[in-house]
């Protein structure tokens, strides 16, 4: 979808006929445009709304989900009569809003998550927003870089900005639940109020209703058409496919994964997960093709031909490729219907560990208790050692600090306050999230660098929920926080943006406002904790009693080589084994990443040294990989006005 909105004096008619953009409203200061995607919603000719995206649905004031049918018939009652932040709570799906008024103003926001992205900019007398940085003005001139956005996308994975920023000083992205209204020339901006929920005990009444919230929410997405997974053979992807065919059957039922061989000296990397794939496509009769992942063989021109698309939405990370892969296979092979991801169900489910990764051994039910581990000392009863001074004889966080080395740790703050800060940037602001991790383990930052980001991203993001959260709503602004972070990055983000460039209706179902609701109000003990519950258990005790399901296939190693060689590394097959390695080293020749880096912010002499290793042929691993990686897929996405 492509929106974009030109407000104030000369700057709407100075910029209403570029971008190639349909003219939906003109008022006047005022011009909307958008493509096929944008519907113009009226009242007795007057327009009253445009939604860009996708609305699934709409819950009414007793909570009852609807299913948006029409979109004009559907809506127009609840966008006329209802103020937006109305809107933003009732509708689901992932879209931008903008409700206008007779008087020529207007409120503009996206949906509840941020799911959608629009991007602004403050030009001249007015204000461009738009759904991509393309149809702004700073991508034809040159442009001044956000020094801390970078900080971000360079040491915290995801490689991409928290969801208010972007790399350009000038250019900004609306914050979850943040509005923006145009009125007489003035831009004024407001955040709807987050409220959290308190975490409630739960029983099995709980979990019935959790199945019944899941198989409803993967309906509500779906299409009587058709359904293609992106079908990666874990307990999500899974769990999606078996809800699918449960309401639709087999038949209109696909699945899609990729077989990814990074390198020739690795083969194929993930023969466990295409097996698994396999034999669950089986059980269930539903087709599935393979797709190749293929990087020993190319790639380079893969990044030269998305290349605007990349910039134009800052995504600086091999997992775009992936999902074009999948999404361009799936456009030439379908004739509409939805597809299906099961991303966000780590984060709410389990804080994210829930990958088998935190300690490495060769029996998996001690590796998900370790990651059980590793989300507890996130959780409300570490957060109250951390606050009463009992944590460091904590053993789990005594075991699990000790794995790290010689990492530097912060002194704890001297407040409670404080502390619960840490342990948010511990968790969001860190490349390793364990509690007190420093920043100064981070080399790609100077001590200025470090003392920047720490103070303008705990400001923006985390002040608040530091001063507010207690044990029981912690869950929830974990949840809330997680819109701005790890589901903006490149890794998840990507899903969406790609199935939309190639005209696809990609679903997320753990994404329903539902499921979260249940997710941040969820017990520790429902496997986020050191009971013997495991993780994800309400979505595991749904697939083990409330839908056919194939329990006995989930056994042995989870998907790559990594489940049985824990030296084995991604980025060390695309970065040493790849086809990129010619094409990394010849861009890396002329130092392209000193054009943006501010050597005030960032350690240049270290990045110089990482970069001439790679040039030298020293293979590396750990943190000096990770550097090299990130520095790498910015410089060939590159930025406007290099």
């Amino acid at each position: 979808m492509k929106l974009r909105i030109i407000f104030g004096g000369t700057l709407a008619d100075r910029y209403e006929d570029e971008g190639g953009l349909q003219v939906l409203v003109r008022f006047p200061g005022l011009v909307v445009q958008g493509d096929e995607a944008v519907e113009l919603i009226s009242r007795g000719g007057q327009p009253i709304a445009i939604l860009a995206g996708r609305a699934f649905g709409w819950r009414t004031a007793s909570g009852e989900m609807r299913r948006v049918e029409d979109v004009h018939a559907d809506l127009e009652p609840l966008l006329c009569h209802q103020p937006i932040d109305r809107c933003l709570d009732a509708l689901e799906g992932r879209y931008v809003l903008v409700k206008l008024k007779p008087n020529g103003s207007c409120d503009i926001s996206c949906d509840r998550f941020g799911q959608a992205d629009l991007y602004y900019q403050h030009v001249h007398d007015g204000v461009v927003f738009a759904t991509d940085l393309s149809l702004l003005p700073t991508s034809s001139r040159a442009a001044d870089y956000d020094q801390v956005a970078l900080a971000h996308t360079l040491c915290i994975y995801g490689n991409r900005p928290a969801k208010r920023q972007t790399i350009y000083r000038d250019v900004r992205r609306l914050g979850i639940r943040e509005i923006s209204h145009l009125q007489d020339s003035r831009v004024s901006f407001r955040e709807v109020p987050f409220r959290p929920l308190r975490t409630i005990p739960c029983g099995e009444r709980e979990l019935h209703h959790y199945s019944e919230t899941l198989l409803d929410a993967v309906e509500l997405r779906s299409s009587n058409t058709g359904n293609v997974v992106y079908l990666s053979s874990g307990w999500d992807s899974t769990a999606l496919l078996a809800c699918l065919v449960k309401i639709h059957g087999a038949k209109k039922v696909r699945a899609v994964t990729g077989r990814m061989k990074y390198a020739e000296r690795s083969g194929v990397i993930n023969q466990f997960e295409l097996d698994r794939a396999q034999a669950v496509a089986g059980y269930f009769g539903v087709k599935l093709d393979i797709v190749e992942f293929d990087y020993w063989h190319r790639g380079p021109e893969d990044v030269d031909r998305l290349r605007a698309f990349l910039r134009s939405h800052q995504l600086f990370n091999l997992a775009v490729l992936n999902h074009t892969i999948l999404a361009e296979y799936v456009a030439q092979t379908s004739d509409g219907g939805a597809v299906f991801a099961g991303e966000i169900s780590d984060g709410a489910h389990n804080l994210g560990f829930s990958q088998f990764t935190t300690i490495f051994h060769p029996v998996l039910e001690f590796r998900e208790y370790s990651d059980k581990m590793a989300s507890y000392l996130f959780g409300p009863t570490f957060l109250g050692q951390l606050h009463n001074d009992t944590f460091q004889n904590d053993p789990v966080y005594t075991l699990l600090r000790g794995r790290h080395g010689e990492s530097v740790y912060d002194e704890p703050a001297p407040d409670s306050i404080g502390r619960t800060r840490q342990l948010l940037a511990s968790f969001f602001l860190r490349p390793n999230r364990i509690p007190l991790w420093s920043l100064r383990n981070t080399n790609l930052l100077t001590k200025t660098g470090r003392e920047r980001y720490s103070a303008e991203m705990e400001a923006t993001y985390l002040a608040k929920p530091a001063a507010e959260a207690t044990a029981d709503t912690l869950y929830s602004w974990y949840l809330h926080l997680y819109n701005s972070f790890h589901w903006q990055g490149s890794t998840v983000a990507t899903f969406v943006l790609t199935a939309d460039n190639r005209g696809l209706d990609m679903a997320l179902p753990f994404w329903d406002s539902r499921l979260q609701e249940f997710l941040a109000a969820m017990p520790e003990s429902w496997g986020r904790g050191l009971e013997l519950k495991p993780t994800k258990y309400p979505l595991k005790w749904m697939l083990e009693h409330y839908i056919d399901y194939p329990l006995h296939l989930q056994v042995g190693p989870h998907s790559y080589l990594y489940d049985v060689d824990p030296s084995f590394s991604h980025a060390a097959e695309i970065m040493y084994g790849s086809a990129f390695v010619p094409y990394f080293k010849t861009l890396l020749r002329s130092r392209p990443y000193r054009d943006l880096l501010s050597p005030e912010m960032f350690d240049l002499a270290h990045i110089d040294g990482v970069v001439n290793n790679y040039l030298d042929g020293t293979e590396t691993r750990g943190v000096e990989l990770n550097d090299l990686g990130a520095i790498c897929w910015i410089s060939a996405v590159g930025w406007y006005g290099n």
